[in-house]
């Protein structure tokens, strides 16, 4: 892996008239970009000062590239497999079918079913499917009275209630599966959360180590009106990063594409609606562009190349 990230230290300069402009990130990381005016010699030796920089903290940048997706993975596999889920499917007396999907958490899971002229049944499952859990259920009539719960047991896991109109005829019917585990849309939240909670102490770290490095050669630094826009920073990103670098960048937004375009076929397949997936289209869109941004970098480079000769 040498050479990963060779290049990297001359991106935050640009060559202005006399010197350069240093542009360097905001001291407490959020906040505009602190912009100075430096010399060839204070230029070399803060673009030393960063390249050492990156040379020490690569075997904790190695040993996280391996710890937080096992953390991650193993986290969201524990959160998986807490609670339960509760899929509730209505099938009405024209045979039509919909169903949906809610947590069981700790003290159980509620709701309600829509019945015929404006009645319905309101239910509660104690807890996830277990041999003491059960299901209680009420009906409600039209003027909003509450009749007398029946509690059955939840063990199997499964339930079917028959809604009956006013004459005794079925109006539809509502049956309840109950599995261990969380629902998909709980699972993508919690790792969402999880990998925040992994990745922002982790970028925290690097960011404060290498601003403690920084601030004695740029303490007394003459600030600059002028700055490197994103157009210009990227381009000069695009040509003077490392091949490898690019190659891992453009190979983590292309498996993470691939886990999440997984992930929405599987629920496709399983009749999911997209309603129920935000997270899943969230994860393939963002990233969609981790795969896309290094292809960029490419084409930019190239035009760099092509430009140069």
């Amino acid at each position: 892996m040498a050479g990963l990230y060779e290049g990297v230290e001359e991106i935050p300069f640009k060559k202005i008239d006399g010197g350069y402009v240093f542009q360097a990130n905001n001291a407490w990381f959020f906040g505009p970009k602190q912009r100075f005016f430096v010399s060839e010699t204070q230029k070399l030796e803060i673009a030393a000062c960063i390249k050492e920089t990156m040379r020490r903290i690569k075997p904790f940048v190695f040993v996280a590239m391996v710890l937080i997706p096992l953390l991650l993975l193993g986290g969201t596999l524990w959160f998986a497999l807490q609670g339960g889920t509760l899929n509730v499917t209505l099938t009405d007396a024209s045979g039509k079918v919909t169903s949906y999907s809610q947590s069981i958490g700790s003290t159980g899971s509620s709701g309600s079913v829509a019945g015929p002229t404006g009645t319905s049944v309101l239910f509660h499952v104690n807890a996830p499917p277990g041999n003491n859990t059960t299901i209680t259920y009420a009906r409600v009539d039209a003027s909003g009275k509450i009749g007398v719960p029946s509690t059955v047991a939840f063990a199997s896991g499964s339930t079917k209630l028959n809604l009956t109109d006013s004459k005794g005829g079925i109006f539809n019917s509502a049956t309840f599966v109950g599995r261990i585990g969380a629902t998909p849309g709980t699972i993508m939240l919690d790792a969402m959360l999880l990998g925040l909670a992994l990745f922002v102490p982790y970028i925290g770290a690097i960011h404060v180590y290498s601003m403690r490095r920084l601030r004695p050669l740029i303490a007394e630094l003459p600030l600059t009106d002028a700055r490197i826009t994103l157009a210009e920073g990227t381009k000069s990103f695009a040509a003077k990063i490392s091949v490898k670098l690019l190659a891992v960048m453009g190979l983590g937004g292309a498996l993470a594409f691939a886990a999440n375009a997984i992930n929405l076929i599987e629920g496709l397949l399983a009749n999911r609606p997209l309603a129920g997936m935000e997270m899943v289209l969230f994860g393939l869109g963002m990233s969609g562009l981790a795969m896309v941004y290094p292809a960029c970098l490419i084409i930019l480079r190239m035009r760099a190349k092509r430009a140069a000769a």
